[in-house]
């Protein structure tokens, strides 16, 4: 859809709209079929909330039962989600906030999925390469749009390199932007400095979804981004929050604070005039509002809507 407000030429593609409400869909319906066809009966799982809960969904309707690792700052949205569809939801404290942490818990959950002969699903290509491939259709529904700039949220990196290799298949010259919380910059730190490997974050970001401090798909996206020649450009999550109060409240964008990332990449690219604003540009809203009802709320309260009592319901309607 286009902006109404920001930008002269600016589009909104809508993630936010798939069946569980994040573009995680694409990836757990192609990594689905490959596990139904193994005749799975356990899956295992990673998730900041979105891949888990499109897992839960996905595996309720298989008849898989469903482990779900995560970190106690999940957003209540997406852990009630997960478990609405049947999954178990297991908290680790420091899990995608502390590089070692998180470490651990991945090498415990390979190890089980290697012993048990559980699939193990990470919404990353280094784990789930089938299932990712299908995050790359994503491109194949710009192409016709022609964009001369697409900014991407990055997390662990797999959405950004999905991207653009769909439009290195279709043979479409786009600049594909790295758009990355400042406080887990594992991409665009390494991009700024010109690294060949990314390397690990802090995890201090309080954008959800976004913060994986370790390399999963990390240094396929700074190799991908030094291939495309997008910009890597990291944003605070003050530009985060505001990005997403202007996207609820001037464009009708009923998102996450992840789902705003790449619309405060793109104002923050405007502004320094890395670009112009009247190029083309696509910016992903990757997760619905719902997945979030705290942030929400705090947007509601910072774009200061009024709500209006019935005794003053008379008196209001007058002066409206």
């Amino acid at each position: 859809m286009p902006s109404a407000r920001l930008g002269a030429d600016l589009w909104f593609k809508l993630e936010s709209c798939q069946p569980t409400g994040s573009y995680k869909d694409r990836f757990i319906v192609r990594e689905m079929e490959r596990i139904v066809a193994g005749g799975a009966k356990l899956v295992l799982a990673t998730s900041s909330g979105n891949t888990g809960a499109a897992l839960a969904a996905y595996s309720a309707r298989a008849g898989i039962r469903c482990v779900i690792v995560v970190s106690p700052e999940a957003p209540v949205g997406k852990v009630a989600q997960m478990r609405a569809h049947g999954a178990c939801v297991v908290r680790v404290p420091g899990f995608t906030v502390d590089a070692g942490v998180t470490e651990r818990v991945m090498s415990a959950l390979r190890a089980c999925s290697q012993e048990r002969g559980v699939p193990l699903v990470v919404s990353a290509f280094r784990y789930c390469p089938v299932g990712m491939a299908g995050v790359s259709t994503i491109a194949d529904e710009l192409v016709t749009l022609a964009p001369k700039h697409v900014f991407v949220p990055v997390g662990g990196g797999g959405l950004y390199s999905a991207v653009v290799r769909g439009f290195l298949a279709a043979g479409v010259d786009v600049r594909v932007h790295a758009v990355q919380p400042a406080g887990c910059g594992t991409v665009v730190d390494a991009w700024v400095a010109r690294a060949a490997v990314a390397a690990p974050a802090s995890g201090t970001t309080r954008v959800s979804g976004l913060s994986v401090p370790v390399d999963i798909d990390a240094t396929l996206a700074l190799g991908l981004l030094y291939e495309n020649g997008g910009q890597g450009i990291a944003v605070s999550d003050e530009e985060v929050f505001a990005a997403h109060r202007r996207m609820l409240s001037e464009e009708g964008v009923f998102c996450e604070p992840a789902g705003a990332t790449a619309t405060a990449g793109w104002l923050r690219a405007v502004a320094s005039g890395a670009i112009d604003a009247r190029e083309r540009a696509v910016c992903l809203v990757t997760g619905h509002g719902g997945k979030d009802p705290d942030s929400i709320a705090v947007a509601a309260e910072c774009v200061a809507s009024p709500v209006v009592e019935s005794a003053e319901m008379e008196a209001w309607l007058r002066n409206a």
